[in-house]
Protein backbone atom coordinates (compact mmCIF):
# COMPACT_ATOMS: atom_id res chain seq x y z
CA UNK A 1 0.00 0.00 0.00
CA UNK A 2 1.30 3.41 -0.96
CA UNK A 3 2.08 5.99 1.70
CA UNK A 4 0.01 9.15 1.36
CA UNK A 5 3.17 11.22 1.13
CA UNK A 6 6.85 10.57 0.94
CA UNK A 7 9.87 11.65 2.95
CA UNK A 8 9.91 15.04 1.34
CA UNK A 9 6.35 15.70 2.48
CA UNK A 10 7.19 14.67 6.03
CA UNK A 11 10.05 17.12 6.21
CA UNK A 12 7.82 19.85 4.88
CA UNK A 13 5.22 19.25 7.57
CA UNK A 14 7.90 19.12 10.28
CA UNK A 15 9.46 22.31 8.99
CA UNK A 16 6.08 24.00 8.97
CA UNK A 17 5.45 23.04 12.61
CA UNK A 18 8.97 24.14 13.56
CA UNK A 19 8.67 27.48 11.85
CA UNK A 20 5.26 28.08 13.43
CA UNK A 21 6.79 27.42 16.82
CA UNK A 22 9.64 29.80 16.11
CA UNK A 23 7.21 32.48 15.00
CA UNK A 24 5.16 32.03 18.16
CA UNK A 25 8.33 32.11 20.32
CA UNK A 26 9.61 35.16 18.46
CA UNK A 27 6.28 36.90 18.94
CA UNK A 28 6.36 36.07 22.65
CA UNK A 29 9.92 37.33 22.97
CA UNK A 30 9.03 40.48 21.05
CA UNK A 31 5.93 40.96 23.18
CA UNK A 32 7.94 40.43 26.38
CA UNK A 33 10.61 42.83 25.17
CA UNK A 34 7.88 45.28 24.27
CA UNK A 35 6.38 45.02 27.75
CA UNK A 36 9.83 45.42 29.33
CA UNK A 37 10.40 48.48 27.19
CA UNK A 38 7.03 49.86 28.23
CA UNK A 39 7.77 49.16 31.92
CA UNK A 40 11.16 50.81 31.62
CA UNK A 41 9.67 53.84 29.88
CA UNK A 42 6.89 54.15 32.42
CA UNK A 43 9.33 53.87 35.34
CA UNK A 44 11.64 56.50 33.89
CA UNK A 45 8.87 58.88 32.90
CA UNK A 46 7.02 58.40 36.20
CA UNK A 47 10.09 59.57 38.10
CA UNK A 48 10.46 62.56 35.79
CA UNK A 49 6.84 63.58 36.42
CA UNK A 50 7.25 63.19 40.19
CA UNK A 51 10.38 65.32 40.12
CA UNK A 52 8.51 67.90 38.05
CA UNK A 53 5.95 68.18 40.84
CA UNK A 54 8.49 68.85 43.62
CA UNK A 55 10.49 71.02 41.21
CA UNK A 56 7.74 73.63 41.51
CA UNK A 57 9.00 74.72 44.96
CA UNK A 58 8.35 78.22 46.22
CA UNK A 59 11.55 80.18 45.59
CA UNK A 60 10.65 83.00 47.98
CA UNK A 61 10.05 80.53 50.81
CA UNK A 62 13.39 78.89 50.06
CA UNK A 63 15.37 82.12 49.71
CA UNK A 64 13.93 83.87 52.77
CA UNK A 65 13.60 80.95 55.18
CA UNK A 66 15.49 78.08 53.55
CA UNK A 67 12.53 75.68 53.46
CA UNK A 68 11.73 73.57 50.40
CA UNK A 69 8.03 73.19 49.74
CA UNK A 70 5.65 73.29 46.78
CA UNK A 71 2.07 74.52 46.76
CA UNK A 72 -0.63 71.95 46.11
CA UNK A 73 -3.19 69.40 47.21
CA UNK A 74 -3.93 65.82 46.18
CA UNK A 75 -6.50 66.75 43.53
CA UNK A 76 -4.29 69.41 41.96
CA UNK A 77 -1.21 67.17 41.91
CA UNK A 78 -3.20 64.26 40.45
CA UNK A 79 -4.48 66.48 37.63
CA UNK A 80 -0.92 67.66 36.90
CA UNK A 81 0.37 64.09 36.75
CA UNK A 82 -2.43 63.06 34.37
CA UNK A 83 -1.69 66.09 32.20
CA UNK A 84 2.00 65.17 32.12
CA UNK A 85 1.19 61.57 31.13
CA UNK A 86 -1.32 62.60 28.45
CA UNK A 87 1.19 64.99 26.92
CA UNK A 88 4.02 62.42 27.01
CA UNK A 89 1.95 59.49 25.68
CA UNK A 90 0.00 61.34 23.01
CA UNK A 91 2.39 60.11 20.28
CA UNK A 92 2.49 56.58 21.76
CA UNK A 93 -0.88 55.02 21.00
CA UNK A 94 0.15 51.78 22.66
CA UNK A 95 0.56 53.54 26.03
CA UNK A 96 -2.33 54.71 28.13
CA UNK A 97 -2.70 55.39 31.83
CA UNK A 98 -5.55 53.29 33.15
CA UNK A 99 -5.63 54.86 36.64
CA UNK A 100 -3.58 57.24 38.78
CA UNK A 101 -3.90 58.04 42.49
CA UNK A 102 -1.60 60.21 44.59
CA UNK A 103 -1.03 60.73 48.32
CA UNK A 104 0.52 63.80 49.97
CA UNK A 105 -0.54 63.53 53.63
CA UNK A 106 2.83 62.32 54.93
CA UNK A 107 4.73 65.11 53.16
CA UNK A 108 3.12 68.17 54.75
CA UNK A 109 5.65 70.89 55.52
CA UNK A 110 3.75 71.50 58.76
CA UNK A 111 4.51 67.99 60.00
CA UNK A 112 6.74 68.70 62.99
CA UNK A 113 9.31 65.98 62.23
CA UNK A 114 9.54 67.06 58.58
CA UNK A 115 9.78 70.72 59.53
CA UNK A 116 12.49 70.08 62.13
CA UNK A 117 14.50 67.88 59.74
CA UNK A 118 14.50 70.62 57.11
CA UNK A 119 15.52 73.17 59.74
CA UNK A 120 18.49 70.97 60.62
CA UNK A 121 19.55 70.74 56.97
CA UNK A 122 19.18 74.51 56.54
CA UNK A 123 21.40 75.11 59.56
CA UNK A 124 24.00 72.59 58.43
CA UNK A 125 24.11 74.13 54.96
CA UNK A 126 24.95 77.57 56.47
CA UNK A 127 22.08 79.09 54.46
CA UNK A 128 21.45 82.79 55.02
CA UNK A 129 18.11 84.60 54.87
CA UNK A 130 17.52 86.76 51.80
CA UNK A 131 15.23 89.74 52.56
CA UNK A 132 12.01 90.00 50.59
CA UNK A 133 12.45 91.68 47.21
CA UNK A 134 11.85 95.39 46.86
CA UNK A 135 9.03 94.83 44.37
CA UNK A 136 6.95 93.03 47.00
CA UNK A 137 4.30 94.92 48.99
CA UNK A 138 5.86 97.88 50.77
CA UNK A 139 3.11 98.50 53.29
CA UNK A 140 1.65 96.15 55.84
CA UNK A 141 -2.17 95.99 55.50
CA UNK A 142 -3.85 97.93 58.29
CA UNK A 143 -7.50 96.91 58.40
CA UNK A 144 -9.63 94.83 60.69
CA UNK A 145 -9.82 91.99 58.18
CA UNK A 146 -6.09 91.33 58.13
CA UNK A 147 -4.56 92.93 61.19
CA UNK A 148 -3.89 96.21 62.89
CA UNK A 149 -0.99 98.61 62.93
CA UNK A 150 -0.88 101.40 65.48
CA UNK A 151 2.17 103.58 65.09
CA UNK A 152 5.13 101.24 64.97
CA UNK A 153 3.43 98.58 67.06
CA UNK A 154 1.78 95.80 65.08
CA UNK A 155 -0.74 93.25 66.22
CA UNK A 156 -2.97 90.60 64.68
CA UNK A 157 -6.53 90.38 65.98
CA UNK A 158 -8.52 89.05 63.03
CA UNK A 159 -10.05 85.70 63.96
CA UNK A 160 -9.72 84.01 60.58
CA UNK A 161 -6.02 84.88 60.35
CA UNK A 162 -5.36 83.65 63.90
CA UNK A 163 -7.32 80.44 63.28
CA UNK A 164 -5.26 79.71 60.14
CA UNK A 165 -1.93 79.90 61.98
CA UNK A 166 -0.15 76.53 62.41
CA UNK A 167 -0.08 76.93 66.20
CA UNK A 168 -3.88 77.24 66.25
CA UNK A 169 -4.84 74.74 63.56
CA UNK A 170 -2.29 71.97 64.21
CA UNK A 171 -3.84 68.71 65.39
CA UNK A 172 -0.92 66.31 65.04
CA UNK A 173 1.35 64.80 67.65
CA UNK A 174 4.40 66.35 69.22
CA UNK A 175 8.02 65.52 68.52
CA UNK A 176 10.65 63.61 70.42
CA UNK A 177 13.17 66.21 71.52
CA UNK A 178 16.94 65.91 71.55
CA UNK A 179 19.81 68.16 72.56
CA UNK A 180 21.11 68.24 68.98
CA UNK A 181 17.66 69.11 67.59
CA UNK A 182 17.28 71.93 70.11
CA UNK A 183 20.70 73.30 69.16
CA UNK A 184 19.75 73.42 65.47
CA UNK A 185 16.45 75.14 66.29
CA UNK A 186 18.23 77.76 68.38
CA UNK A 187 20.83 78.46 65.70
CA UNK A 188 18.13 78.74 63.05
CA UNK A 189 15.84 81.06 65.03
CA UNK A 190 18.59 83.48 66.04
CA UNK A 191 19.71 83.73 62.41
CA UNK A 192 16.38 84.04 60.58
CA UNK A 193 14.27 86.11 63.01
CA UNK A 194 14.45 89.51 64.68
CA UNK A 195 14.40 90.44 68.34
CA UNK A 196 13.92 93.69 70.22
CA UNK A 197 17.66 94.42 70.24
CA UNK A 198 18.30 93.41 66.66
CA UNK A 199 21.36 93.97 64.51
CA UNK A 200 20.52 91.40 61.80
CA UNK A 201 19.67 92.78 58.37
CA UNK A 202 16.53 90.78 57.66
CA UNK A 203 14.56 93.37 55.73
CA UNK A 204 10.87 93.94 56.36
CA UNK A 205 8.88 91.69 58.66
CA UNK A 206 5.41 92.08 60.13
CA UNK A 207 6.60 91.94 63.75
CA UNK A 208 9.77 93.55 65.08
CA UNK A 209 9.84 91.37 68.21
CA UNK A 210 9.74 87.99 66.47
CA UNK A 211 11.76 85.90 68.91
CA UNK A 212 9.77 87.50 71.71
CA UNK A 213 6.65 86.13 69.97
CA UNK A 214 8.11 82.60 69.93
CA UNK A 215 8.74 82.90 73.68
CA UNK A 216 5.45 84.57 74.64
CA UNK A 217 2.94 83.56 71.94
CA UNK A 218 1.59 87.16 71.95
CA UNK A 219 0.36 88.31 68.51
CA UNK A 220 1.12 91.90 69.46
CA UNK A 221 4.58 93.41 69.18
CA UNK A 222 4.37 95.44 72.37
CA UNK A 223 2.70 92.71 74.42
CA UNK A 224 5.34 90.23 73.28
CA UNK A 225 8.10 92.65 74.34
CA UNK A 226 6.50 93.32 77.71
CA UNK A 227 5.93 89.63 78.34
CA UNK A 228 9.62 88.87 77.77
CA UNK A 229 10.56 92.00 79.73
CA UNK A 230 8.65 90.66 82.74
CA UNK A 231 10.27 87.23 82.41
CA UNK A 232 13.72 88.83 82.28
CA UNK A 233 12.82 91.09 85.19
CA UNK A 234 11.83 88.09 87.34
CA UNK A 235 15.00 86.23 86.34
CA UNK A 236 17.31 89.16 87.07
CA UNK A 237 15.45 90.01 90.29
CA UNK A 238 16.00 86.52 91.68
CA UNK A 239 19.69 86.56 90.74
CA UNK A 240 20.21 90.07 92.14
CA UNK A 241 18.45 89.18 95.38
CA UNK A 242 20.72 86.18 95.82
CA UNK A 243 23.72 88.49 95.41
CA UNK A 244 22.41 91.04 97.94
CA UNK A 245 21.85 88.39 100.60
CA UNK A 246 25.31 86.96 99.93
CA UNK A 247 26.99 90.37 100.25
CA UNK A 248 27.38 91.13 103.96
CA UNK A 249 28.24 94.83 103.39
CA UNK A 250 25.08 95.55 101.39
CA UNK A 251 22.95 93.46 103.73
CA UNK A 252 24.25 95.40 106.74
CA UNK A 253 23.72 98.76 104.99
CA UNK A 254 20.11 97.80 104.26
CA UNK A 255 19.57 96.88 107.94
CA UNK A 256 20.96 100.23 109.12
CA UNK A 257 18.64 102.07 106.73
CA UNK A 258 15.70 99.96 107.93
CA UNK A 259 16.41 100.79 111.58
CA UNK A 260 16.21 104.48 110.73
CA UNK A 261 12.92 104.08 108.81
CA UNK A 262 11.25 101.67 111.26
CA UNK A 263 13.11 101.41 114.58
CA UNK A 264 12.58 98.33 116.66
CA UNK A 265 11.60 94.74 115.76
CA UNK A 266 10.04 95.83 112.44
CA UNK A 267 13.48 96.78 111.13
CA UNK A 268 14.17 93.20 110.00
CA UNK A 269 11.04 93.14 107.86
CA UNK A 270 11.86 96.57 106.46
CA UNK A 271 15.37 95.35 105.64
CA UNK A 272 13.89 92.50 103.59
CA UNK A 273 11.64 94.93 101.72
CA UNK A 274 14.54 97.30 101.02
CA UNK A 275 16.65 94.44 99.68
CA UNK A 276 13.76 93.30 97.44
CA UNK A 277 13.26 96.84 96.10
CA UNK A 278 17.00 97.26 95.60
CA UNK A 279 17.17 94.01 93.61
CA UNK A 280 14.13 95.02 91.54
CA UNK A 281 15.49 98.45 90.65
CA UNK A 282 18.85 96.92 89.76
CA UNK A 283 17.01 94.42 87.55
CA UNK A 284 15.26 97.22 85.69
CA UNK A 285 18.61 98.87 85.19
CA UNK A 286 20.03 95.55 83.96
CA UNK A 287 17.39 95.28 81.27
CA UNK A 288 18.02 98.84 80.10
CA UNK A 289 21.67 97.92 79.77
CA UNK A 290 20.70 94.85 77.71
CA UNK A 291 18.33 96.92 75.54
CA UNK A 292 21.24 99.21 74.76
CA UNK A 293 23.41 96.31 73.60
CA UNK A 294 25.45 96.16 76.81
CA UNK A 295 26.27 93.04 78.85
CA UNK A 296 25.04 91.92 82.26
CA UNK A 297 26.54 88.87 84.00
CA UNK A 298 24.26 86.18 85.37
CA UNK A 299 26.03 86.24 88.74
CA UNK A 300 27.12 89.73 89.79
CA UNK A 301 30.01 90.98 91.86
CA UNK A 302 30.55 94.39 93.47
CA UNK A 303 32.07 95.73 90.26
CA UNK A 304 28.93 94.81 88.27
CA UNK A 305 26.44 96.41 90.67
CA UNK A 306 25.12 99.74 89.41
CA UNK A 307 22.57 101.25 91.82
CA UNK A 308 23.24 102.57 95.32
CA UNK A 309 21.23 101.89 98.46
CA UNK A 310 19.84 105.44 98.24
CA UNK A 311 17.93 104.49 95.09
CA UNK A 312 16.12 101.74 96.94
CA UNK A 313 15.43 103.85 100.03
CA UNK A 314 14.03 106.72 97.96
CA UNK A 315 11.75 104.33 96.11
CA UNK A 316 10.66 102.69 99.37
CA UNK A 317 9.95 106.06 100.94
CA UNK A 318 7.85 107.18 97.94
CA UNK A 319 5.65 104.06 98.02
CA UNK A 320 6.95 102.90 94.68
CA UNK A 321 5.29 105.61 92.62
CA UNK A 322 8.31 105.98 90.32
CA UNK A 323 8.44 102.33 89.29
CA UNK A 324 7.27 101.70 85.69
CA UNK A 325 8.40 98.40 84.21
CA UNK A 326 7.03 99.24 80.77
CA UNK A 327 9.03 102.39 80.04
CA UNK A 328 12.51 102.74 78.63
CA UNK A 329 14.65 104.95 80.87
CA UNK A 330 18.29 105.88 81.08
CA UNK A 331 20.44 103.43 82.95
CA UNK A 332 23.33 103.69 85.37
CA UNK A 333 26.50 101.99 84.15
CA UNK A 334 28.33 99.80 86.65
CA UNK A 335 32.08 99.93 87.12
CA UNK A 336 32.53 96.85 84.92
CA UNK A 337 30.31 95.87 81.99
CA UNK A 338 30.74 92.21 81.16
CA UNK A 339 28.78 88.99 80.91
CA UNK A 340 25.81 88.05 78.73
CA UNK A 341 23.99 90.08 76.06
CA UNK A 342 20.25 90.37 75.48
CA UNK A 343 20.40 87.57 72.89
CA UNK A 344 21.96 85.23 75.45
CA UNK A 345 19.14 85.89 77.90
CA UNK A 346 16.59 85.34 75.11
CA UNK A 347 18.15 81.96 74.39
CA UNK A 348 17.59 80.82 77.97
CA UNK A 349 13.93 81.85 77.73
CA UNK A 350 13.58 80.29 74.28
CA UNK A 351 14.71 76.95 75.66
CA UNK A 352 12.03 77.02 78.36
CA UNK A 353 9.30 76.88 75.68
CA UNK A 354 8.20 73.28 74.89
CA UNK A 355 9.60 72.11 71.56
CA UNK A 356 6.21 71.63 69.90
CA UNK A 357 5.21 75.20 70.74
CA UNK A 358 8.55 76.53 69.51
CA UNK A 359 8.25 74.80 66.14
CA UNK A 360 4.63 75.85 65.61
CA UNK A 361 5.35 79.48 66.50
CA UNK A 362 8.29 79.47 64.09
CA UNK A 363 5.82 78.28 61.42
CA UNK A 364 3.45 81.08 62.50
CA UNK A 365 6.09 83.74 61.87
CA UNK A 366 6.99 82.30 58.47
CA UNK A 367 3.31 82.26 57.46
CA UNK A 368 2.67 85.78 58.78
CA UNK A 369 5.62 87.28 56.91
CA UNK A 370 5.00 85.32 53.71
CA UNK A 371 1.33 86.39 53.82
CA UNK A 372 1.92 90.09 54.47
CA UNK A 373 5.15 90.60 52.55
CA UNK A 374 4.74 88.21 49.60
CA UNK A 375 1.44 86.41 48.96
CA UNK A 376 -1.78 87.26 50.82
CA UNK A 377 -3.22 83.74 50.54
CA UNK A 378 -0.06 81.96 51.73
CA UNK A 379 -0.67 79.13 54.23
CA UNK A 380 2.01 76.77 55.51
CA UNK A 381 -0.56 73.98 55.46
CA UNK A 382 -0.76 74.19 51.64
CA UNK A 383 2.90 73.24 51.15
CA UNK A 384 4.41 69.79 50.72
CA UNK A 385 7.88 68.29 50.69
CA UNK A 386 7.32 65.19 48.54
CA UNK A 387 4.83 63.15 46.53
CA UNK A 388 3.74 59.51 46.35
CA UNK A 389 1.54 58.14 43.57
CA UNK A 390 0.43 54.85 42.01
CA UNK A 391 -0.12 54.55 38.26
CA UNK A 392 -1.53 51.62 36.31
CA UNK A 393 -0.42 51.20 32.66
CA UNK A 394 -1.51 48.21 30.52
CA UNK A 395 -2.69 46.38 33.61
CA UNK A 396 0.52 46.80 35.59
CA UNK A 397 0.81 48.96 38.69
CA UNK A 398 3.78 51.32 39.09
CA UNK A 399 4.63 53.14 42.33
CA UNK A 400 6.64 56.37 42.68
CA UNK A 401 7.87 58.42 45.61
CA UNK A 402 10.18 61.45 45.70
CA UNK A 403 10.88 64.04 48.36
CA UNK A 404 13.33 66.86 48.96
CA UNK A 405 16.71 65.83 50.27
Amino acid sequence: MKRPYGKKGSYTVFLAFFMSGMVIMSAAVIDAAHLLAIDSSVEDLGKVWANSIIGEYDRVLRDRYGFMGYYGNEDLVRKKLIRYSDYTFRSKKYLKVDSLECSLSEYKLTDLETFRDQMKMITLSFASPAPFDDDMPEDIPEDEETGESIGHVRRISSGWIIDSLPSHSYKGAGVSGSAAGTAFETLYVFKFFKDHVDERDLGKTYFNNEIEYIISGKLDDEKARKSVYNKLLAERNALNLVYLYSCSAKRQAALEAAEILTPGPEAVLTQALILEVWALLESRNDIELLYDGQRVPLAKGDENWALSLENAVDYFSNDGRELDTGERKKYVSPESIEGQKYEDYLMTLFLTVPEKKRLLRIMDLIQINMKYCYCDYFLMDDYYTGVHYDMEVKGKKHEFEVRYG
